[in-house]
């Protein structure tokens, strides 16, 4: 019987952790999105890449009727730095499907961040953070984070960590559905 048992624990054993390995990666992968839905705290800001984006001002409030990614990054972040390209593909692909992205930097100083925007060439606007900002949007104490604003306004989801390019499609895709 003793055999049978430990035959059983064996295999089943394989399975459970096989078992354990998927819910993990599950959970995790699930629990950077929250689906709270609020109305999104307006700011107006100053944009400090006005070449490259084409624009001076951002303001949240201008942008009603657009699906807005706002992404909350600092230039030291390497989950940051790793998602710069994907965003900057992400916009250029959405610009003109009613879709903004707006980057809010929220490194301690503003040194380095236009080159940073040049560099790697960031076509959305980049905004300085302001602690009026970083507190409306619950405080930011991971980096990056991303939110993702509806046409009428309200943050339809909120990512804590570097956005995978299936999240970040698939949740645009669907948030154009009519």
């Amino acid at each position: 019987m003793f055999r049978l048992f430990k035959s059983f624990i064996k295999h089943a054993g394989i399975s459970l952790f096989a078992l354990l390995i998927i819910v993990t990666f599950s959970y995790l992968y699930v629990s950077n999105a929250e689906a709270k839905i609020s109305s999104a705290p307006d700011f107006t800001l100053k944009v400090l890449n006005p070449k490259a984006s084409g624009y001076k001002l951002f303001s949240l409030k201008k942008f009603k009727g657009h699906i807005v990614i706002i992404n909350f990054w600092a230039t030291w972040c390497p989950p940051c730095r790793a998602e710069m390209p994907r965003l900057v593909r992400f916009y250029n692909a959405y610009k003109n499907k009613e879709v903004m992205v707006v980057g809010i930097n929220v490194n301690n100083s503003l040194s380095g961040v236009r080159s940073f925007t040049k560099q790697y060439n960031i076509s959305y606007p980049v905004v300085y953070a302001s602690s009026n900002v970083i507190s409306e949007y619950g405080g930011i104490n991971e980096i990056p984070q991303t939110f993702f604003i509806s046409k009428n306004g309200k943050i339809i989801y909120h990512w804590i960590g570097e956005i995978p390019h299936k999240v970040l499609y698939g949740i645009t895709n669907n948030l154009l559905k009519p």
